[in-house]
């Protein structure tokens, strides 16, 4: 049986506050990290958190609004100054590699590794031995 631990980073919804940040949950196990969306400091709150950036890393958006996205860049960019070289794959909806494109040039930094950008629809995302990621419609439409 695999352990994962769940972490939450920021569980507060389009602003922050004093005790919550913007969205993102890690899921930490053996072979690595999951994360789910990534909201402004989401970096920071990993580390505080002890979530490591050099194992296999996966990240998971569930929709493109700024309080989900705006923390991507900051977070890719303390990997790779920390020395990360491996891989890292996003998933995402429609749209996401456009997103993703206009961040990383509009703040002018510089990834180290290579990323890779996966646009999903509903059904299995990612399948392992271990874990199986599975998007659903919840009822709401995002643009």
């Amino acid at each position: 049986m695999t352990i994962m631990r769940i972490v939450f980073l920021g569980t507060g919804g389009g602003m922050p506050s004093r005790r919550r940040g913007l969205p993102a949950i890690a899921i930490k196990y053996a072979g690595g990290v999951l994360l789910f969306d990534c909201g402004e400091s989401t970096q920071r709150q990993a580390i505080l958190a002890g979530v490591g950036f050099k194992k296999d890393f996966k990240i998971f958006l569930t929709h493109l609004h700024g309080d989900h996205v705006l923390g991507l860049p900051g977070l890719l960019y303390t990997m790779s100054m920390l020395g990360r070289d491996d891989p890292v794959e996003i998933y995402g909806p429609a749209g996401t590699k456009k997103v993703i494109d206009c961040l990383l040039v509009t703040t002018s930094g510089t990834v180290g590794f290579p990323i890779e950008i996966i646009e999903v629809d509903e059904g299995v995302v990612y399948s392992s031995r271990e874990y199986k990621i599975e998007a659903i419609q919840n009822g709401r439409r995002y643009y």
